[in-house]
């Protein structure tokens, strides 16, 4: 399978003497976008597919969101991305940081060919191991139940609940339930006819929407924060998407068009 990667950094020179590295190695990957910073990052990795692997090569420093926030919304938002660091010589502090959202390799600038080569190389392993076990678990009929398989999804769906202000991980939520992380999200598909990053989102909008209509003097950025997103401009563009209006928008309306109690002190 083809795997499909983001190259983001903010200097044009690195993007394209990254790209001309990748197509000129010999490995299945398609470069399917060059990105200045993270929002433009956030934008291409709407064309990533459920069953894709994804690759995510991202810089630390860039202007309107910084490499660190993009790994962290990747993270949350898609839990599978493959996630490679490039680092500055004086970026040890960051590169450490950023451990805790699962980056799993990192390149020293300036980067060289054969390093990223392996890097690469590493990514299409782990891949090609997950792929190879979760068809195992779907080829084999399951032992349990389909009442035990709904109950899982149902505990899942609690737990995601139950935390949405906070960047779920899958590999932990896996760990919980007793399944593959690869397997979970296709019987999570299977039964509920979404993704968990789908499902998730969904939730924190209706919750978005209730802080809005309750709470009329609230802050839009408290809002994005009380519902997992501690990006303001990301959350109004996410909720714009789904609702077909800003947060503040939405807010008006409502008290232009009937919650009038919202709206009274």
């Amino acid at each position: 399978m083809t795997m499909k990667m983001l190259i983001v950094d903010d200097e044009q020179r690195i993007r394209l003497g990254l790209q001309a590295m990748v197509e000129a190695m010999d490995l299945p990957i398609e470069v399917i976008g060059l990105c200045a910073n993270g929002i433009q990052a956030m934008d291409k990795m709407s064309g990533w597919e459920t069953a894709d692997c994804k690759i995510l090569l991202t810089d630390i420093k860039m202007p309107m969101m910084d490499g660190m926030k993009l790994i962290e919304r990747t993270r949350s938002d898609y839990p599978d991305a493959h996630i490679i660091l490039l680092s500055g010589f004086n970026e040890f502090e960051y590169a450490r940081q950023a451990i805790r959202f699962g980056v799993e390799e990192y390149l020293s600038k300036p980067v060289n060919k054969k390093d990223l080569f392996q890097v690469l190389k590493r990514v299409g392993e782990r891949f090609a191991v997950l792929d190879s076990s979760e068809k195992e678990m779907v080829d084999q009929p399951l032992v349990e139940p389909k009442v035990h398989k709904k109950q899982i999804i149902a505990d899942v769906i609690r737990m995601l609940e139950s935390d949405l202000n906070q960047a779920f991980d899958l590999n932990e939520l896996s760990t919980k339930v007793g399944l593959n992380p690869s397997y979970l999200c296709k019987l999570f598909k299977r039964e509920t006819k979404k993704t968990i990053t789908d499902y998730v989102t969904d939730l924190r909008i209706v919750k978005a929407k209730h802080i809005l209509e309750d709470y009329p003097d609230v802050k839009m950025y408290e809002v994005g924060s009380l519902v997992g997103y501690s990006d303001p401009v990301y959350f109004t563009k996410l909720f714009k998407k789904s609702v077909g209006m800003t947060p503040k928008e939405y807010q008006s309306g409502q008290c232009a068009f009937g919650n009038h109690n919202a709206c009274l002190d």
